[in-house]
């Protein structure tokens, strides 16, 4: 028996054994079979990407962009983050006049922190949808090396000229030509802004340098509409006229350019062809149509702006945007019940929220000055909520609303468009332009408030909402915040004279001028910074050397807390000029 059972063991050992093997080796067959799988699709996946990217490319390069969309839409499917997508996609909403370019833009440069040029071209493309404030925001942020090349002084010379800051552009635009000399479009952007000196002697050198650039076939156009421009400023008519003629001989002239032509003519015996020429052009499309009839509103002409639309083709007048340029001329005129004719009971389309807004105005205006329209506020209302279809039109609403002087309209829906997700900085920049004219402090602090929420690393933003903070209420919160700024950035002066102000509301005011002080009294004299040196100076007694500050304070723009704070530090001054007097 044991002798059996011994032999019955090791049959069953070598059983359990050949099983153990058998199926371990069907398991690392499977296990194989599953990792080349998952090898494979990873590598399908890895091809798919390259081959969607190829692709993506090819459309771009054809200028394909509905293709192009759909493609770019499907590798971020794959990859949220994926660089030549968002590439694509800032590059064809950039090009088809979206908003929404600024957006993509951004995630691209977030996406590639260290490339520079996608860096300049989020500024770029901030500066061209109007928002000068993130361009210079983002321009400010670039290494050193970034701000010495000719993109760089491209895009700030460009800002500079938004901000109304000729100096500052020319000095951008010489930077740039001096680092590529031989570049003709950047002779020209520094020759058309030297245009405009007060010194004849720059100005005609601008002058002999566009006359050149004319012989430059990639910006002769450029620099022909410069000098018909500057030759009509100058009401250098026959100057005026032979370049203007020059530019519409052009292949490339526009509509806008036959308008020019015809204004270097206007009182001359060519004036009355041109203008009928100008009136063929125009009536040829709905864009120019509309086009012609909004410069004739601009000039004064809205009554011939009408007899002129009067003569177009239905398929033309009825055409958007042709029927909100008529509008305008309407409205212009005065015309309210012909205005209201003109929207009520007709569908614009897809501009149907503009129809509704119109339709609002000529309400309003045919009511009562006392006695507000219902149903104008209802047709007000119907717009917004058509126009949150398009965000775009959003835009124009607020804009259409502060052009007819209905600014409350115009903020409430510019507050709508900065709540939301498309074309918020836009409307934050509008609502900082309205809240700065209106002297309102609160606003401009929920201004700023939106915008850090929106970008937390939005250092000007973070910086008014400390200034702004400690103005109103002078709170904890934009005293920690005035103190992370100048922690973090000890050389930027703007956050240590918050920071300055910040200690003052503390009662630390004589460590607060110790910071003030480390300043250059050439940036204590500048008169924003100079206004609060003063207030610090007299809280510390030292009233003389504030007194020698106060012509500087008194030439800044100033809030109103801010005007206070100031008057109230003046006061104290001329107390003791006349305690002195006195004795």
């Amino acid at each position: 028996m044991r002798a059996n059972s011994e032999g019955d063991g090791n049959v069953r050992t070598l059983a359990r054994r050949e099983f153990f093997l058998r199926w371990g080796k069907r398991l690392c067959f499977c296990l194989a079979l599953t990792a080349l799988g998952l090898a494979g699709l990873r590598g399908y996946a890895i091809w798919r990407e390259k081959h969607l990217t190829a692709q993506l490319q090819a459309f771009v390069r054809q200028n394909d962009f509905r293709s192009a969309v759909l493609v770019a839409r499907r590798l971020l499917a794959l990859d949220q983050e994926n660089v030549a997508a968002s590439f694509a996609m800032a590059e064809m909403a950039e090009k088809s006049g979206q908003a929404d370019a600024i957006v993509w833009r951004r995630k691209v440069a977030q996406l590639t922190p260290e490339d520079l040029a996608n860096q300049i071209a989020f500024a770029r493309t901030a500066l061209r949808f109007n928002q000068p404030d993130l361009a210079d925001q983002v321009l400010n942020t670039l290494p050193a090396r970034a701000q010495q090349s000719v993109e760089f002084h491209q895009v700030a010379g460009a800002e500079a000229l938004v901000r109304r800051l000729p100096a500052v552009a020319e000095e951008h635009f010489a930077a740039a030509l001096q680092l590529a000399p031989d570049n003709p479009h950047l002779a020209l952007n520094l020759a058309t802004v030297r245009l405009a000196s007060r010194e004849s002697r720059i100005a005609a050198q601008a002058r002999g340098t566009l006359v050149e650039l004319t012989n430059q076939p990639t910006v002769r156009p450029e620099a022909l509409r410069a000098l018909s421009t500057d030759a009509l400023a100058h009401r250098e008519q026959a100057s005026a006229q032979k370049w203007s003629a020059q530019l519409n001989a052009e292949s490339g002239a526009t509509f806008a350019d036959a308008i020019l032509q015809f204004q270097a003519c206007e009182g001359t015996e060519e004036a009355a062809p041109l203008f009928r020429a100008l009136q063929k052009k125009a009536a040829a499309g709905a864009a120019t149509a509309a086009e012609f009839i909004t410069w004739l509103n601009r000039h004064e002409l809205a009554r011939v702006a009408l007899l002129w639309s009067a003569t177009l083709p239905k398929e033309i007048s009825q055409a958007n945007p042709v029927p909100l340029a008529i509008a305008e001329a309407h409205s212009f005129v005065g015309e309210w019940n012909e205005l209201r004719a003109l929207v009520e009971s007709k569908e614009w389309g897809d501009f149907e929220a503009l129809r509704l807004a119109v339709l609002s105005h000529a309400l309003h205006r045919l009511s009562p000055p006392d006695r507000p329209s219902i149903e104008a506020q209802t047709a007000w209302r119907g717009a917004i909520k058509r126009a949150q279809i398009n965000p775009e039109q959003l835009v124009a609403l607020a804009q259409l609303a502060a052009g007819w002087g209905y600014q409350n309209d115009a903020e409430q829906v510019w507050w709508t468009i900065a709540d939301s997700n498309d074309n918020n900085r836009l409307a934050l920049s509008a609502l900082q332009r309205f809240y700065k004219a209106k002297q309102d402090t609160r606003g401009l602090l929920h201004v700023a408030q939106r915008a850090l929420q929106l970008n937390p690393n939005d250092l000007v933003a973070a910086n008014n909402c400390a200034s702004l903070g400690l103005l109103i209420s002078g709170d904890g919160t934009a005293r920690r915040l005035a103190y992370k700024l100048h922690a973090e950035h000890p050389a930027n002066r703007a956050f240590a004279a918050t920071y300055a102000f910040a200690l003052h509301t503390e009662g630390k005011t004589a460590e607060g001028l110790r910071l003030l002080e480390n300043m250059s009294e050439q940036e204590r004299r500048q008169p924003a910074l100079a206004a609060y040196y003063v207030v610090l100076l007299v809280e510390n007694r030292e009233l003389d050397r504030a007194r020698s500050f106060l012509v500087d304070a008194e030439r800044a723009t100033l809030l109103p807390e801010e005007k206070q704070l100031l008057t109230a530090a003046t006061a104290k001054i001329l107390t003791q000029e006349n305690t002195i007097s006195q004795r």
